[in-house]
Order: C-alpha cells, then structure tokens, then sequence
C-alpha cells in the first residue's frame, strides 16, 4: 500500500465543464470567470459585504494587504509587522517584499497566536498584525478584536470552510487572504484572494493587481474607440487566470462534501492515535478551541516525545511509501533570516519545529489506509525506542 501525503479532492466531470465554459469564452486571462469566481467564494461565505479579489498566489494576497494598509505604499524598514514564526515562510517573507521588517510571535496550544503574546511585542514602531489561522484553526478574532487596536491581516491561507462563533473566516472586519496552492482543502493549482470591506482599498487593489490600470481587459478590448489614460499609476502583474477560476468555481460545487469527508477522516485518525499511540506519548497536533465551529481539517499533524528523533521517524515511514513530512518550521530558523532571535520567546513554536510531523491526510482516505499508517507508525516507534 502506498499513502501519499495529500491529494486533491476534484471532481474531474464538474472540472472539464467550468473549464471548457473558459476555453469557450476565449478568455484565458482577465475573462469572466475571475470576477465569477470570487462571486462564488463571496457567497460561499455568505458575506454580501466583503470585496473579494483574485491574485496570483497567497503570498501576494498578504502582501498587497500591507500595501492596503499603508495607502497603496511600500512599507519602511523601520515598520515593524508581528507575525508567528510557526508558519510557511510566506507569512514572513511578504513582509520584507513589502518593505517592512518581520517581528516573531509565538503560538498557543492550538498552533494560533495567542492575543497575550502579540500584545507583548506591539512597540511605537507596529504597523499591522498578521494572524495566521494554522492548519485551518480560527485564531480568537473576538480577542484581538477587544485587546488591540492596530490593523490586522488574517492569514487564511488553510482555513477557508472553516468557521468562527458560526461565521466563516473571511467574514470579518479584517483584510483577510487566502491561498488556493495544491495543498489547500479547495486548491485551483496556484492562487489567491484578498478580502476587504473598504471599498476604495478593493478599488485600489484591483487596479494595482493588473499593472495599475482602471479599465478590464474586457472593456478595453470590446472598446470600440481608442481608451486613453488607462494606467494612472504603477502597479504589477499580480492577475490570476481564468482557467485556475473555472476549477474553483468547480470544486466549490463540491466543497462542503469534502469537508465533511476530511471531518470524518480527522476523527478516525484521533481514535486510532488514542487507541494505538498515547502510552507512546505521541499527541494529537489538532486541537479544535471551542469557538471554532467547523474546522475543514487542512493537515493532520502530531506531536512527537523528545525520545524520538522526528526526522528519523519520518525518514523510515517514507521508506514504508507512508507520505508524511517535518511540521511547518519556524521561519526564523531560517538561513534567509540570520537574525539573532531568542528561541526561549518562542518555546510553543520550537516544540512543532522540533518534534512535530504531518500524517497524510486528505477527504478520500480510507479507514484501511489510516489503518496501516498507524500501524506502520507505531511498529517505526518500536523499532527506535
């Protein structure tokens, strides 16, 4: 048997048609499917609300966020952004693309920053927040909402589907991104989103995102007369493609029903943990917080002892054709960075860095697969104990 590590769930039939409507269309960049798309997610999280804008990828989606908040601009080194260091490296990096400076946070028993924690590192110097909803567990937005009045960006890379206090994470007073990369529960490939709710920054945003320019590709195209003036100001080419819309239009058709396929699986999982692996000490990563609602179950992730040396562990289930992988990594361990970080600030992040792992997971999985994973797991623990 062979487990990968994920895979999306797609309904291919569903998949060919939204497609092929692009490919009809003759629109392959710019075309209807775009704007259809995130009317999709919109009402998906039933937010009439919100203004949601397609990107390239979730790592613009946070970056163009900062320059939100910043009136369009580049941020200056002196800006100081908080952000945990237990993310991808994403939540980091936009940062620095965007001019500022990253500050570490650390993470609570949930793998979300705690609102004690940020508060701690606001100085004079703050310009925003990143939050990141982990594995798709909703950080406490009532919290920061109560606690901290400086803007806040939701990285919501993994939690679309996810819900907090009954609402969908998206549906707040925060800009909020989100990420459609391969792994994600509804994945178009590569991708992102934007949320925001002032309408001047939506405007901005989706001007920025096609080289600054105030007219679509649909308009100027079908024009009938010469449009004059179209880039009123500099901007990139942060644009997502129809054809990646067309299938997340298609999966979204389908998207609960993997959801509560991977709900599911998660809970089969914990069972088999608990029966097979507690005496090990082994623990469970996913823990669900009370005000989380729904959680789309994005990763499944566990908690190692300190006896085992978590990249052997991983290394041997590899060797077994298990796919599974390191936890997310502190980013401030990385080379990139070379900062001199006190790692006792940051001691929830260094025990997933340290000792955590990824099980493959993903909606179709089946008891007998999770099964053997367990099985092989533990027989891999006894084998190094």
């Amino acid at each position: 048997m062979k487990i990968p590590l994920g895979k999306p769930y797609i309904d291919t039939e569903e998949a060919l048609i939204e497609i092929k409507k692009a490919l009809d269309s003759k629109w392959i960049s710019g075309g209807p499917r775009i704007s259809e798309f995130e009317n999709k997610v919109q009402e998906y999280n039933n937010d009439p609300e919100g203004h949601y804008i397609t990107v390239a990828n979730g790592t613009v989606a946070i970056e163009l966020g900062l320059y939100a908040i910043n009136n369009g601009q580049k941020l200056k080194e002196t800006d100081e952004v908080i952000v945990p260091s237990w993310s991808w490296v994403a939540s980091g990096f936009a940062i620095n693309n965007a001019g500022g400076t990253p500050v570490w946070c650390d993470v609570n028993e949930y793998g979300v920053p705690s609102v004690d924690d940020v508060k701690k590192k606001i100085t004079p110097n703050t310009k925003a927040i990143i939050i990141v909803h982990q594995m798709g567990i909703p950080c406490d937005l009532d919290a920061f909402k109560e606690q901290i009045d400086i803007p806040i960006i939701e990285d919501s890379a993994c939690a679309l589907g996810s819900e907090y206090k009954g609402h969908k994470i998206g549906k707040s007073n925060n800009i909020v991104t989100y990420s459609f990369q391969a792994r994600k529960c509804l994945t178009t490939g590569e991708g992102g989103m934007i949320v925001v709710r002032d309408s001047k920054q939506a405007e901005w945003l989706k001007s920025y995102r096609a080289f600054g320019t105030s007219v679509s590709p649909l308009e100027r195209d079908k024009a009938q007369f010469l449009l004059k003036e179209q880039f009123k100001s500099i901007g990139n080419n942060h644009k997502m493609a129809d054809i990646p819309c067309a299938l997340g239009i298609a999966q979204l058709k389908s998207f609960d029903t993997e959801i509560a396929m991977r709900q599911k699986a998660g809970t089969n999982y914990n069972k088999l943990i608990v029966k097979h692996l507690s005496s090990y000490g082994v623990k469970v990563g996913n823990i669900i917080p009370e005000y989380c609602t729904r959680y789309n179950w994005q990763n499944f992730h566990l908690i190692l002892p300190d006896i085992y040396n978590r990249d052997q562990v991983v290394d041997l289930l590899r060797k077994r054709n298990i796919g599974c992988k390191w936890d997310i990594q502190a980013i401030h361990k990385e080379p990139a960075y070379g900062q001199d970080v006190i790692d006792s600030s940051l001691p929830q992040t260094l025990k997933y860095h340290n000792h955590g792992l990824w099980l493959g997971f993903y909606a179709e999985i089946t008891k007998e697969e999770q099964e053997f994973v367990i099985h092989n797991l533990k027989e891999v623990l006894d084998e190094l104990r």
